[in-house]
Formats: structure tokens, C-alpha cells, sequence
């Protein structure tokens, strides 16, 4: 079987994160946990968004992909992909997989949110000023562009009709998906 990596991009607080969570819900496609020399933000927990690490000291032969983001290093290993992952990652890192693994299938989804809504989520400017500097892929050349500017409802809606879109569920799939994506805004509307 020909792997396939489910990319999620998208500017600093723009809810990538969330997507690669609901994804992973609706396709039952685990999530790549990329390795990081950032030092973890409040409410992360290390093996959840990332593993946190003092210092980068694998080959680069041995590396999916690597960036480097706001001063920090972000890599994962070439044996953390089975068959089909979903994988947070920036657009330098989709173009460093294209070129060195051709055969690697990558559906590239694109999370956008207005300005206005990440400053209202509370994005600190200097975050938002380093998306400026981060190398950018034309809009047109991903597969979906999932706008996250609303209510997480909005967005639920959003990742199951792309994720309807990639595969075809049967009806027992689709009452498994609405039991754990229940659960997954009733916790979550419990948090704010």
C-alpha cells in the first residue's frame, strides 16, 4: 500500500491543531507527532501536539521531514508513517517531502482564519508576525482550504464534508463518527 500523508497547514493560531484532532476522529488516521527544540506552551502535553526535545541529533537521512520555525527546530522520523498519517506540518516541509519521497501520496489541507480572529483568540503578535517570514504555497495548490473563523460547530461541519469528500463511510462508520465526535464537543465545551 502506497503511504499517504494527510498535510494540515495554516498561520499561527488558525486551528490546526483542532483540524488534525477532528480528522483524526472522522478517518481514523493517527496523527504524526513531530519532535521540537520549543520549549511546550501552556496546556500542551509532551506526545500530544509534540514531543519536546533540548536538541535535534538524528540524521537528516533518517527524517521524514525538517524546519526550522521561529528559531526552533521541528522534524519526525521516517519510521513514525505506517500506512496513512495526518501531520501537522509548514509549507517548506510539504515541498521537502515532495522532493524526497515522490512516492509518498500527500493531500494538502489548508486551515485559514481572518486577522481579526486570531487576535481575538489571543495569538500574540509576534506569532502572528512570523507567518510573514514563512515560505507560502499558492492557495490553489492545495486540495481543501478549511476556513476556521467561527464556532467549533462551523468547524466540525467543515472537516466532515472534506473528509466525506476524501473516502466514502458506510453507516455504521457514520454512527461511530457522531458518538466520538459528540464526546469530543461535549468535552471540549466543558473546557471554555
Amino acid at each position: 500500500m502506497k503511504q499517504m500523508i494527510i498535510a494540515i497547514v495554516g498561520q499561527a493560531g488558525s486551528g490546526k491543531d483542532t483540524v488534525a484532532q477532528l480528522m483524526r476522529m472522522t478517518l481514523h488516521v493517527p496523527i504524526l507527532c513531530s519532535y521540537t527544540t520549543r520549549p511546550m506552551r501552556e496546556g500542551e502535553v509532551n506526545g500530544r501536539e509534540h514531543i519536546f526535545v533540548k536538541e535535534c541529533n538524528i540524521p537528516r537521512e533518517k527524517m521524514l521531514a525538517y524546519t526550522e520555525y521561529g528559531g526552533y527546530k521541528y522534524w519526525t522520523e521516517l519510521d513514525q508513517i505506517k500506512d496513512a498519517a495526518i501531520y501537522v506540518i509548514d509549507e517548506k516541509g510539504i515541498m521537502d517531502i515532495c522532493e524526497r519521497f515522490p512516492d509518498i501520496e500527500l493531500v494538502n489541507i489548508y486551515v485559514a482564519a481572518k486577522p481579526e480572529t486570531l487576535k481575538a483568540r489571543g495569538i500574540a503578535p509576534e506569532r502572528m508576525k512570523r507567518d510573514e517570514y514563512r515560505v507560502t504555497m499558492d492557495i490553489n495548490s492545495f486540495d481543501y482550504v478549511i476556513t476556521n473563523n467561527s464556532s467549533l460547530w462551523a468547524l466540525l461541519q467543515a472537516v466532515i464534508t472534506v473528509s466525506l469528500q476524501m473516502t466514502k463511510y458506510s453507516l455504521e462508520d457514520l454512527k461511530t463518527l457522531n458518538q466520538e465526535l459528540s464526546e469530543y464537543i461535549k468535552a471540549a465545551l466543558k473546557d471554555n
